[in-house]
């Protein structure tokens, strides 16, 4: 009976050393520490990623170009970044495929000391301007812009590779560069410093495929459970997000420690404001855009059709 007793102590010490449930790791890259990824931050602090017996790492990189050089490589599972990047894998023969849509709108904005006589990206012919990285949505925005004023990105204006934030405020500051693109919520944080910065173009209104969940053929076809169960958690958080402001309010508060309550509000004001996608499928319209965007930046580039880019086999029914 002692012999028996003791053999339940063990076994039951064994068990209780066991993970009550085992999660999946996944890790998400990030373009940078953007607006794109507070749907992932509700779903973490909801327990939405739990539920589905995952656990995200994100990884912050310095625009999306890195980004998606990683997930190319397979150091990250999934990228947190536009829809551009999805068509180049496309073009490079890796199957890249949007998972779930995030932003249904652009993210960036042009900004220049407030100082600057410059008024519109015309005034700034001529001059450097700071993107994120090259081939990254900046870059491709930039280009697109410019060439729309009928002039030439290459030689009208010198481009420079900054990275985001406070590498790019620490650049226009600087003056090592006349303007720079910024996107929400560096834009708030700029414009809550009077008479620091002012915008001279703004795209945010622009429809466009700016944020998404961004993976390979071959990572969907080796983990088809795992993005089904991403894609019903974060589906669930956008969701959560159009009824429940309080949650949006939440995740900026995490993702931004050192913003004051006036800059979060600004942040989740706008951020609410129509910016994220309600239900995670890709907007043809804000594709479509995409792809004029990015033909105009490139008219080398090939067009790849609205279903050869979305993996509704995985969206959540």
């Amino acid at each position: 009976m002692r012999h028996v007793f003791s053999s339940l102590i063990v076994a039951g010490s064994l068990l209780l050393a066991l993970p009550a449930s085992a999660q999946t790791l996944l890790k998400f890259g990030a373009a940078q520490n953007s607006a794109g990824s507070l749907p992932l931050l509700v779903a973490q602090q909801k327990g939405l990623f739990a539920a589905e017996g995952l656990k995200m790492e994100r990884l912050d990189f310095k625009g999306g170009a890195p980004a998606v050089q990683a997930l190319a490589a397979g150091s990250i599972d999934i990228c947190i970044c536009a829809a551009d990047h999805a068509v180049r894998l496309q073009e490079r023969g890796l199957g890249g495929k949007v998972l779930v849509a995030l932003a249904d709108q652009h993210s960036y904005a042009i900004m220049a000391p407030a100082a600057s006589k410059a008024n519109s990206l015309r005034d700034l012919k001529g001059q450097k301007i700071g993107i994120t990285s090259a081939g990254s949505l900046t870059d491709t925005t930039l280009r697109y812009a410019i060439k729309k004023l009928g002039l030439d990105p290459d030689k009208d204006f010198e481009i420079l590779s900054i990275g985001t934030g406070g590498p790019m405020r620490a650049a226009v500051e600087s003056g090592a560069v006349a303007a720079g693109l910024f996107s929400t919520p560096d834009i708030q944080a700029n414009e809550a410093r009077p008479g620091v910065y002012k915008i001279v173009d703004d795209f945010r209104k622009m429809p466009y495929a700016a944020q998404d969940l961004v993976v390979t053929d071959g990572w969907l076809k080796a983990h088809p459970n795992e993005a089904k169960a991403v894609a019903r958690a974060v589906v669930k958080a956008l969701k959560l997000i159009q009824t429940d402001r309080s949650a949006l309010r939440a995740a900026v508060v995490e993702m931004f420690p050192s913003f004051d309550p006036a800059l979060v509000d600004k942040v989740t004001t706008d951020v609410a404001a129509g910016y994220l996608s309600p239900d995670g499928k890709l907007n043809p319209e804000s594709y479509k855009t995409l792809i004029e965007m990015m033909t105009i930046a490139d008219p080398a580039m090939k067009k790849v059709p609205y279903d050869d880019i979305v993996a509704l086999a995985y969206y959540p029914q």
